[in-house]
């Protein structure tokens, strides 16, 4: 009954949208609620977008939400609480009413009993005699326009309400005829001019007419039918009860000054205390009951979606649990936050002169202790053990496997092996790190996340805790030219930091730097990697003077003490990361061509010359190799490079790039080429062994990474992360919001770098000097 609003969160004022609650010709209704503390829901109405919007509209809404502000609260209407006519789109907002119209009751429970219609219509009458005493008229009093609840129904909707003195052209232009048919008085019909307050007497006899049998008293098929019987005065009250027959119509009296009043019409209804209980019947009783649980769901839903909420359960240790919600990412909000930065780009800043480096959000910094400086690290003191839990891996790196495949595995959503006490929390990047590098790695039990000249801070996984911040190269304003974004890797005791300036080894539990090692002058580092007990970087070159030159070489370090194993002799220059498995190290040419070198001396041992790829990824001792001009993921031999085939050959992947599972799973981002169609991604799935399409999904707006773990998929950009199975089930579809700058739903979203998972938790740093862990969809 109540979904919530798919995709980032939407604010009409100082409103948070939360679900539609209904829609019609020139606007939507929606649930909101304002982010702070005890805040009551409320119905927002806003204007239809693609509706234009001009001057004289503005006018007609401006005086709508002085309509519904001069009705005095209490008295059986909505009170109005907010609205502005002249914000992009128009919107006023009312207190929210949690029961059915009127209409949707009787269609769903019957015509009600007689006592229950007078109650209700003496309710009515009175809220009708409110709107006429601020002198209003409502214009259009039907079965949709009144909501009813447990102590009674209450009156909405003013759009086309009208000031008695403020002459036609109020709310509608001159000789417009407005209201529903069937609930038109015969002079509503002639036009605005000739519309008085009997004439929304008129309507509430209809009112009463449909509560009380089911049926409008001028119901015909034909419109023309309905009009020329309401001019005519041919109302069928055959099947209005007896004791109802006379009231009614009194009510559908052809002349306006032969209908009684609202006040008048109270007292002939029900002259009993005014504070009185509707005797409402069980089934609309049990309806009220149905609408209540639909918003507690739908709180509960939107709650759900919080980046610090459990999926209940993932947390007990289950699967992803069941409930469809929406696969279709919803339009761009009015405001769009700035968009997710995309892969960074291999063609490093640093070369090319006069680089311009864009500046991080801005947040109040919060200075832990420590901070650099000296040989080792600089800690907060004093740090008590975490307590991890049994099982699941002791190193998780963004790569997500030793073969980059984004496969974070099983552990990634087993609840059993998230830290001990763990919950969601956010912290500030401690003041010594830049922001010239991003990227962590998860060296249970603490997260640690890197910057721009190879220093590091350490963080508890568990709480947020600062442990450490060890330093990193001495580095002046002019020698940080780039912004990267390489993850650290670790070998369970040393993390090795890169920078575009070198490489440093720091020990995971203190920070101390146990070896560095800086680079010459007009070298850069390009990529990173461990395995086995070696680091492997590549070093790109640019050798000044008359004719500039450039060169690549790799080199390959003990981890334990940085000691240099081999390096290569000049190579073609990189791109992405290295890749390394089954003892070679795998390199894609920014210029084509693939290379296979030996990880014991750097040896050239196969190449695919003619391959073009953007990044490798490993699967199955095979190299993968993908580009954003090319279709499909080519499979290469793991030890010849020769091309095997092309699998999902009928898409061209796009950023963040493929990823693979040990399920044999793979899972491809693509581009919507429809630039209107609110959806910019797809992610769409095949079967590696077959090559067989399993199922297209849209994925979240701005799609910035894409991962697997186990047998789910999970993904993010600019507002949401999203999960679902690999089986590709609807059912399994699980939606969190982005962590935001602000508490609740305030401030704007989060700009996540590359996450890492474990235990259903997720793990990253941001854009905006932040460091968070919440849970993962």
């Amino acid at each position: 009954m109540l979904d919530p609003l798919p995709g980032p969160p939407r604010h009409m004022g100082p409103y948070r949208l939360l679900a539609l609650i209904g829609a019609g010709g020139m606007g939507e209704v929606y649930l909101g609620r304002e982010d702070r503390a005890g805040a009551p829901l409320v119905a927002v109405k806003t204007v239809r977008a693609d509706l234009d919007v001009d001057h004289d509209f503005r006018t007609r809404f401006r005086r709508e939400i002085a309509a519904a502000r001069a009705v005095s609260s209490g008295t059986g209407t909505a009170a109005l609480l907010g609205g502005d006519a002249d914000a992009g789109v128009p919107w006023l907002a009312t207190e929210y009413v949690p029961g059915p119209a009127l209409a949707e009751t009787v269609a769903r429970c019957g015509p009600l009993p007689v006592p229950t219609v007078r109650a209700l219509g003496a309710r009515l009458a009175r809220a009708l005699a409110a709107v006429h005493a601020a002198q209003l008229l409502h214009r259009d009093l039907k079965p949709g326009n009144v909501l009813l609840t447990p102590e009674g129904p209450k009156l909405i909707d003013f759009g086309i309400a009208k000031a008695w003195d403020s002459g036609a052209t109020a709310l509608t232009a001159t000789g417009m005829v407005v209201g529903t048919p069937g609930f038109m008085a015969p002079e509503q019909i002639e036009g605005a001019q000739a519309v008085v307050p009997a004439s929304d007497v008129f309507a509430f006899g209809a009112v009463l007419c449909y509560a009380a049998t089911g049926r409008g008293p001028f119901d015909d098929p034909e419109f023309a039918s309905v009009i020329f019987r309401i001019t005519q005065g041919d109302a069928d009250l055959t099947a209005v009860p007896d004791e109802l027959r006379e009231t009614v119509a009194a009510c559908l009296r052809t002349a306006p000054g032969e209908r009684p009043g609202p006040i008048e019409l109270a007292r002939m209804l029900d002259s009993g205390p005014v504070d009185a209980r509707v005797p409402w019947p069980t089934e609309v009783l049990s309806l009220f009951a149905e609408h209540r649980e639909a918003v507690a769901r739908c709180e509960r839903d939107t709650a759900a979606r919080s980046f610090a909420a459990a999926d209940t359960a993932m947390a007990m240790g289950g699967g992803a649990g069941a409930g469809a919600v929406p696969v279709v990412a919803p339009p761009m909000p009015s405001t769009p936050p700035v968009p997710v930065g995309r892969r960074v780009s291999r063609r490093w800043p640093w070369l090319v002169a006069a680089a311009v480096v864009g500046a991080a959000v801005a947040v109040a910094a919060v200075v832990l202790p420590g901070g650099g400086g000296g040989s080792g690290g600089s800690g907060s003191g004093g740090e008590a053990p975490a307590h991890a839990a049994p099982g699941g891996p002791r190193v998780v790196t963004a790569y997500g496997s030793a073969d980059h495949s984004g496969d974070f595995g099983p552990a990634a959503t087993r609840a059993a092996v998230r830290p001990t006490g763990w919950k969601p929390w956010s912290v500030p990047r401690p003041a010594a790190l830049d922001d010239r590098g991003s990227g962590c790695v998860l060296v249970r039990p603490r997260l640690i996340c890197r910057d721009g000249k190879g220093a590091a801070a350490a963080f508890d996984a568990v709480t947020g805790r600062h442990r450490w911040t060890s330093r990193g190269f001495a580095a002046g304003p002019d020698d940080l030219q780039g912004v990267t974004a390489d993850p650290p890797e670790s070998d369970g005791t040393r993390v090795f930091v890169p920078s575009e300036l070198g490489v440093t080894a720091v020990d995971a539990a203190t920070g101390t730097v146990r070896w560095q090692h800086r680079l010459p002058r007009y070298t850069g580092l390009l990529a990173l990697t461990y395995a086995k007990g070696v680091v492997y970087s590549a070093e790109f070159a640019v050798s000044p003077g008359t004719r500039l030159s450039r060169s690549t070489v790799v080199r390959a370090r003990r981890a334990i003490d940085g000691h240099e194993l081999w390096r290569t002799a000049p190579l073609p220059k990189p791109q992405g990361p290295l890749v390394a498995g089954d003892g070679r190290l795998y390199l894609a040419g920014e210029d084509g061509g693939v290379l296979a070198l030996a990880a014991k001396d750097g040896a050239r041992v196969a190449s695919a010359p003619a391959a073009t790829c953007l990044a490798l990824l490993r699967h199955a001792s095979d190299v993968l190799c993908w580009d954003l001009g090319h279709p499909g993921v080519r499979e290469l031999d793991g030890r010849t490079l020769a091309t095997r085939r092309t699998v999902a050959a009928d898409v061209q992947p796009a950023d963040p790039g493929p990823v693979v599972g040990q399920d044999g799973v793979l899972v491809v981002p693509v581009a919507n080429e429809d630039t209107a169609d609110p959806v910019d991604h797809f992610l769409t799935a095949y079967d590696w062994r077959t090559g067989r399409r399993l199922w297209r999904y849209g994925a979240p707006q701005e799609t910035a990474g894409l991962a697997l773990a186990g047998d789910r998929v999970l993904a993010f950009g600019a507002y949401a992360l999203e999960g679902r199975n690999t089986s590709g089930d609807v059912n399994t579809l699980r939606r969190k919001d982005t962590p935001r700058t602000g508490p609740g739903t305030a401030g704007t979203a989060l700009h996540l770098g590359q996450p890492l998972y474990l235990g259903g938790a997720l793990f990253a740093d941001t854009r905006e000097h932040r460091i968070v862990s919440g849970y993962a969809p």
